[in-house]
């Protein structure tokens, strides 16, 4: 029988593309070779693939305290020598974001972290967890730059992780989606940017946006597209300055350029803001995009789906923007006038944002008087920074304002705000301090819900009101709190702040608290809006890494009594 003919060849493939090609393979073979050296070797490796689990028994609380957050969670049990001394942590609850984040083939449970993530101890990952177990102070917004071992191939990771003890265990959430918000937030107002990717060169692995998806024409569910087949897509014009782009970044130089995308018939005009992906040391190991598209055809399709989407709110699309406008302006920077006196109580605020980043974080505050002649002061603060902590202040201040006039006590009302925290699956925790000043007695009750405890300033010492601590808000569904209580004498005041100004890295809060007291009292016999003023400017470091609040009540106009340090 005949056979056909074989047909011709197929033609070669342009230069540029071919360069580009080259260039990609020889960055992933470095970042492989370095990322192997960072988890110690081709015998850790095998360690970790071959290590067998322990068998553990989870407490029944564990997997539920898990599934509690939509970010990869993981509860951790110390293992311990004969000494007592912490050797190691097994994982004892793993959520399912956390087997999507680091996927196994073998059972979830029972797995030492240190051999399972190699790098977790020269990292001071588990430092950090034995530090959280042993003191009880938790480890909140610390960016990890992580090089995870999946399947036996190196994943780099830049996480930002929280870490609680409870019931003698540790959970530990991480988050990889914080940076990105952050940098996202840090720039939309300035260019407008809608999309964002990242490619791993090592294990060709990419994260797209939603946006990015729109941009490139692509279905949801299609896998990401890899830098070199974005180079195909681009007008053969293009293709050097892509590739001349290229070599910068892989050098640890950002870049910025406008390239040209053929879609089918349509030339999509793009905006490209390049950025390297690296540790402090070694290669470039990946590469993120910041994207744009600055085509008209482009912006009027976005134009015509969001109005689609939101046809039946299309005659008020001006008030309600409006309306939400003035809302998170309110909540992100609630207006506060000086020395406001309400029953008897002068309050005062010293609200000051970070000066690092133009992202939003979360802290919050709120000063409410209610209709039966009592006065509500809340002060808080929503994990995270960006647009997904504004929605969560947002949320709790508003809700708390709302709850505050049906009567309820404060173990009530902050119960009610764990269970908002929760239901609304806002992708997160927080922390508050709920307070309701009872004129009538004199009596000031209050509830801490994972936040710092409030300082009390009497006869010109400062102390903390050390009551027992609920757990933070978002964790469990249903949580009981409980009130401590403080009569307030005349020139007595209350402080209360959020952790930006007296938690440092690389410093123990207790050192920070510590500072707080002695500024409260070389400070003492100011007004409640000096002494605010005063003591945040002492206080905070400069530049500013992170928001900070601090609310006083003083009961009485007098300035506290007492003999003052220093007199």
């Amino acid at each position: 029988m005949a056979q056909a003919a074989p047909g011709p060849p197929d033609p070669p493939a342009p230069p540029e593309l071919t360069a580009i090609d080259a260039l990609l393979s020889r960055q992933a073979r470095e970042a492989l070779r370095h990322s192997f050296r960072l988890l110690g070797g081709e015998a850790v490796r095998e360690a970790a693939l071959t290590a067998s689990e322990l068998p553990v028994d989870p407490p029944d609380w564990a997997q539920a305290v898990a599934d509690a957050s939509v970010e990869p969670t993981v509860v951790f049990a110390p293992v311990t020598d004969a000494t007592g001394q912490v050797v190691d942590f097994v994982d004892v609850a793993v959520n399912a974001a956390g087997r999507a984040l680091a996927s196994r083939s073998r059972p979830r449970h029972g797995q030492l972290l240190t051999v399972s993530q190699p790098s977790s101890e020269a990292s001071g990952l588990f430092a950090a967890l034995r530090q959280v177990l042993a003191t009880g102070e938790a480890v909140t917004g610390r960016d990890w730059d992580a090089t995870l071992l999946v399947g036996g191939k190196p994943l780099h990771r830049r996480l930002r992780i929280t870490a609680t003890r409870y019931r003698g265990h540790v959970v530990v959430t991480f988050d990889g989606t914080a940076r990105r918000h952050e940098l996202i937030s840090d720039r939309v107002q300035e260019q407008g940017l809608i999309g964002w990717g990242e490619w791993e060169l090592a294990s060709g692995h990419s994260d797209w946006s939603p946006g990015l998806y729109v941009i490139f024409d692509r279905s949801p569910g299609a896998a990401p597209l890899t830098l070199g087949a974005l180079a195909h897509k681009l007008v053969p014009e293009d293709r050097t300055a892509f590739r001349v782009a290229l070599e910068h970044v892989l050098s640890g130089l950002p870049v910025e350029l406008d390239l040209r995308l053929r879609l089918g018939e349509d030339i999509r005009h793009i905006r490209f803001t390049l950025e390297p992906l690296r540790a402090a040391s070694g290669p470039v190991w990946g590469v993120q995009a910041l994207v744009r598209d600055r085509s008209k055809s482009y912006l009027r399709r976005v134009q015509l789906d969001a109005a689609v989407d939101e046809a039946e709110r299309r005659r008020q699309r001006a008030d309600a923007e409006a309306r939400v406008a003035a809302r998170l302006r309110e909540a992100v920077l609630p207006s506060h006038p000086p020395e406001i006196t309400v029953q008897g109580v002068t309050s005062a605020v010293a609200y000051r944002p970070a000066e690092t980043r133009s992202s939003i974080g979360g802290d919050w505050y709120n000063v409410q008087p209610l209709q039966d002649g009592r006065v509500l002061y809340a002060l808080g603060d929503a994990a995270g920074h960006g647009l997904d902590a504004v929605a969560r202040m947002a949320a709790l201040r508003g809700g708390l304002a709302g709850l505050a006039h049906t009567g309820q006590p404060v173990e009530a009302l902050t119960a009610w705000l764990n269970r908002i925290t929760f239901d609304n699956g806002m992708d997160g925790t927080a922390t508050a301090v709920v307070c309701r000043y009872h004129p009538d007695r004199g009596l000031l009750r209050w509830v801490c819900a994972g936040h710092l405890p409030p300082v009390l300033l009497r006869d010109g010492r400062a102390s903390l009101l050390d009551e027992a601590t609920g757990l933070l808000l978002g964790v469990l569904p249903e949580v009981t709190y409980r009130a401590a209580e403080l009569s307030l004498r005349d020139g007595d005041t209350v402080l209360m702040c959020t952790d930006g100004l007296v938690e440092r890295r690389d410093e123990d809060i207790t050192e920070g608290l510590a500072a707080l007291l002695g500024a409260v009292e070389r400070h003492a016999r100011l007004s409640p809006q000096q002494l605010v003023d005063t003591v945040s400017a002492e206080l905070l470091p400069a530049p500013q890494e992170d928001d900070s609040c601090l609310l006083a009540l003083r009961r009485g106009h007098a300035p506290a009594r007492g003999r003052l340090r220093g007199d």
